[in-house]
């Protein structure tokens, strides 16, 4: 009979999990599955948080805990730049929406050694909306102007787009103008 190391109810011995509680019947001795962590599993600091998922750095090794299993980490990474990298993209494929935790700063012993830094996320950009063309069109230069202000900080490409199209119309209609008036 194996006993639950959650609830210490007995299971037969061939129960991957308890009946009573439902927890995992892992290793044969009791208790054995409620053990700490060895001591080079266990983490330094994490770095960054998700809703489900850790990424932080033990002695000799990049790493990504779920919170809700206890132990160790569920992927290892070396202490490397390589290993940094692929924790970093691992870690942001299982968490998109994940925040920084670091906790001060940090004794030098334990500073991790190759790492890069976090990557930047990349974040949705916000885009131009496209009535904005309406005011060169309508308006001209003016118009192209007062568009390219209000948005040359969110896509300076396509706010000069707007001030270059509001010049063009502006030029055009002028042209048009001369152009039709009957000379004396």
């Amino acid at each position: 009979m194996k006993t639950c190391p959650r609830c210490s109810a007995p299971n037969p011995e061939e129960a991957i999990r308890c009946r009573s509680c439902g927890g995992a019947l892992t290793g044969d001795a009791p208790g054995e599955a409620a053990l700490p962590p060895p001591p080079d599993e266990e983490p330094l600091q994490y770095t960054h948080s998700g809703r489900r998922h850790l990424l932080g750095y033990g002695r000799d090794f990049f790493g990504i805990w779920d919170r809700a299993r206890s132990g160790g980490p569920v992927s290892r990474y070396p202490r490397t730049d390589e290993g940094w990298r692929a924790a970093w993209l691992a870690f942001s494929e299982l968490e998109p929406e994940s925040a920084e935790v670091g906790m001060g700063p940090t004794p030098a012993a334990s500073i991790p050694t190759g790492s890069p830094g976090p990557i930047p996320v990349a974040r949705p950009r916000r885009g131009v909306n496209p009535a904005w063309w309406l005011l060169p069109i309508f308006m001209g230069w003016l118009g192209g102007l007062i568009a390219w202000v209000v948005n040359r900080d969110v896509d300076p490409e396509r706010a000069r787009a707007m001030l270059v199209t509001g010049i063009a119309i502006s030029v055009a209609v002028f042209l048009l103008v001369i152009l039709r008036t009957p000379a004396a």
